[in-house]
């Protein structure tokens, strides 16, 4: 049968299929307008085929979505055949993502071509990472077991120790462990409150990779100092870089060694410092080329005290001239030499020597005010010193012996001066 199409036909099916390929406005044709029966049969014929496309090409659109459950095209359309084979694989797909999303490796895609080889090595992959994660986290347990055994092993042999153990995290300050001796002395906030950022700084201050370091603080307890000293160590404690601080307390050998350097370096009945500490010092001063002033001093007619009253009040004496000039500044470090012989020494002093000796003469004033007197008030022998002084800058040649000769000369220049003073 052969169909002669004129232009309004023409135009009517141009038409029809604009809207189908383009989605504008409804894609229908009028079986009425048309010329004979042989075109309504072609133009009814062609809207069914036109209904199909359309339903394919909306179908088409939901898969591109991922709506894999919307409803099939209707099941004459043998257009959407393809389509339908294609939802009903990647539905089996989804499927078989969720069973391998559940652990179950052993699914495999052998019907799509490239898509399978890619899919199925992707999922041998994950297969082995998977078994890699598997045998890591037994390894990570066995460790942590170890671990948490060593800890425990760590804990009953620091409980007893008398240093207190304290693991701190380099990069939050927390405490990640306390042996038992650091738990209860920390317990009362006594020491908490100034430990936490002293450990937090030390901790901050050594490398992981630096050896271990020894520094030394004091805290304050109950208006007294304690000292410590303390060992830091870089660590890994479980997961945290960490440095272990190892605190031991010195108080006691402190105020041992304290002791001990009084009894070496102070004497016993004045309490001033003994030669060995004055020389020691004068001969710093004179190294380090040290501003100071020395001021050395000779009682006077202490022999005679001893002969005629007696080494006790001879003692006394002694004791009386070395509170005195003990108590002229807190700069002023008082040594006594030995014998009725005295040695002061000022750091830095830069007072004119005009002060100086108007201070010494004061004391030599107050020296003579405390003379034990007899029944008639008078004096029963006159207590005074004599002294010289000389001043060392940082230009200094001299020797300390030398300086010492220096001041013992200008001592007995003032002694000799003041002799008619001085009364028995």
């Amino acid at each position: 049968m052969t169909i002669e199409f004129t232009n309004k036909d023409l135009l009517v099916y141009f038409e029809y299929l604009s809207n189908i390929l383009y989605g504008q406005g409804t894609a229908s044709i009028d079986l009425d307008s048309m010329s004979d029966e042989e075109h309504r049969n072609f133009a009814e014929a062609l809207m069914q085929f036109g209904e199909m496309a359309m339903e394919t090409r909306e179908f088409a659109f939901s898969l591109s979505r991922g709506e894999l459950d919307n409803k099939h095209p209707s099941r004459g359309n043998e257009l959407a055949a393809p389509l339908k084979s294609l939802q009903a694989t990647l539905k089996h797909l989804t499927w078989q993502a969720q069973q391998i999303s559940g652990g179950d490796y052993d699914q495999h895609v052998g019907f799509m071509g490239e898509f399978s080889d890619a899919f199925n090595e992707m999922v041998s992959q994950l297969s082995e990472r998977s078994r890699e994660m598997e045998a890591e986290a037994e390894s990570n347990k066995e460790r942590y077991e170890e671990l948490d055994k060593a800890n425990s092993i760590f804990e009953a042999i620091t409980s007893s120790m008398e240093d207190w153990i304290v693991m701190v995290d380099r990069t939050t300050g927390e405490h990640l462990f306390k042996n038992h001796r650091a738990e209860t002395m920390l317990a009362d906030g006594t020491f908490e409150y100034q430990l936490d950022d002293l450990l937090f700084e030390y901790a901050t201050s050594i490398g992981s990779d630096d050896d271990p370091r020894k520094e030394e603080f004091s805290l304050i307890s109950d208006c007294a100092l304690q000292y410590f000293e303390i060992m830091l160590y870089p660590i890994r404690w479980f997961e945290s870089d960490a440095v272990a601080c190892v605190l031991t307390d010195v108080t006691a050998s402190k105020e041992e060694f304290s002791r001990l350097e009084d009894a070496a370096y102070k004497d016993v009945m004045t309490g001033a410092y003994n030669r060995l500490y004055g020389m020691k010092l004068l001969d710093q001063y004179a190294e380090e080329k040290t501003v100071f002033t020395l001021i050395f001093i000779d009682m006077d007619m202490l022999k005679y005290v001893n002969d005629a009253f007696g080494h006790a009040e001879g003692d006394a004496y002694i004791k009386s001239v070395a509170d005195i000039l003990q108590d002229i500044s807190p700069l002023a470090v008082v040594c006594r030499l030995g014998g009725d012989e005295f040695m002061v020494i000022i750091k830095e002093c830069d007072s004119p020597d005009s002060d100086i000796e108007e201070v010494f003469e004061r004391a030599r004033e107050k020296l003579a005010n405390s003379n034990l007197q007899d029944e008639g008030g008078e004096p029963i022998y006159q207590r005074s010193i004599s002294f010289g002084i000389i001043k060392v800058d940082e230009a200094n040649e001299l020797s300390t012996s030398d300086i010492l000769a220096a001041a013992d000369e200008r001592m007995y220049a003032y002694k000799k001066a003041h002799k008619q003073e001085r009364k028995v």
